[in-house]
This record gives C-alpha cells, structure tokens and sequence, in this order.
C-alpha cells in the first residue's frame, strides 16, 4: 500500500508540473483568441501574456522565457525556434527587428551565460519581401564585430515553398537576411 501512495504521488507530481510548464512558449502554443493588448507609456501596442514567465511584445521587440522545454520567440520577419533542451537553464530571449523595413534583427538572452545552446536554436527569416530573383543566393548572417564584416552563418537553406531563409544559431548575435553579398530586400 505505501508503493502505491509514493507511486501516486511521484504521479501527480508530474502531472502537475507538466500543468505548470503548459505549452505557452512552445511552437505550437494556442494563439490567445481576445488579442488582449495595451498601448504602453510610449503609445505602442504591446501584448502580455504570462504563465511562470510569458512574454511582453511590442510592434519590433518581444522578449519571452523560455525554459528546458523549448518554444517560439517571433517579431517582424523574424523567428527563433528554441528546441526542447537546448537551453542549459531557463532565460529571457529577446528577438528585436528594430526597423520593419529591413531584414535585421538582434537576438539577446539574459542571462548572459545562457548565450551558448546544447543544440542548435533555428533562426527563420520570411524573405516574402525580397526580389524572386535573389531567392537562390539569400542567406542568413550574422555581424562579427571582431573583424567589423557580415559572415555568413554555416548550414543555413532556403524554402521556395514557405519563401523563407533559415540557419541554425550556437548562439545570439545581430543576425541579417544576405543576398547577393548586400542586406536583402
């Protein structure tokens, strides 16, 4: 009889912590049918959502915790897709597209010892803006600011079909959509 209250209890536990985690930040989190917003100090629109965490956005920033599970950060043209344990704790990931017009975004973390991934984080760019003719030679890079330049970022593919760009980050920088060797559209 003690086994099974233990076994129940472990159980429950679980459940409960599952509960508690939910699926707020995860790539397949449920939109929130009220579109619940407020306008900020500063006249912009930001929406909060929070559940041991959330996220605060705004029309160029939003910044979400994200834990061991995974999840979502998208802004603009921009999205960041943390998976399941690629985070050594749990952080604060910012994704900033500072000017809608073109294709750069800032990617930060807090705290700062988080900015390094057990698995590669996915870096997705809706390039939907840029010429057609571009599309086969687009790419995602990132600004070394040792050497000043925009390199451009290993492994990274594009889809004709979703008309994206995307490549796997080890870690958050300022990051831009490349094709043909200038900024895209």
């Amino acid at each position: 009889m003690p086994r099974r209250i233990g076994s129940t209890l472990v159980l429950t536990s679980l459940v409960f912590l599952l509960a508690l985690a939910g699926c707020s930040n995860m790539p397949t989190a449920p939109v929130n049918p009220s579109g619940a917003s407020a306008m900020s100090s500063d006249g912009s629109s930001a929406q909060t959502l929070s559940l041991l965490g959330g996220s605060t956005s705004t029309t160029t920033s939003k910044s979400a915790v994200i834990g061991l599970l995974g999840g979502t950060v998208s802004v603009g043209d921009f999205s960041v897709v943390i998976p399941p344990l690629a985070l050594r704790q749990t952080a604060t990931v910012t994704v900033s597209q500072p000017d809608l017009a073109h294709p750069v975004v800032n990617l930060s973390i807090a705290p700062a010892s988080a900015n390094g991934f057990l698995l590669p984080v996915l870096l997705v760019a809706n390039v939907k803006k840029l010429d057609p003719s571009l599309l086969s030679v687009a790419c995602i890079s990132y600004y070394n600011p040792a050497t000043g330049q925009w390199e451009q970022v290993a492994g990274g593919s594009v889809s004709l079909l979703n008309l994206t760009v995307s490549a796997p980050l080890w870690h958050f920088s300022t990051y831009r959509v490349t094709a043909g060797g200038k900024a895209g559209w």
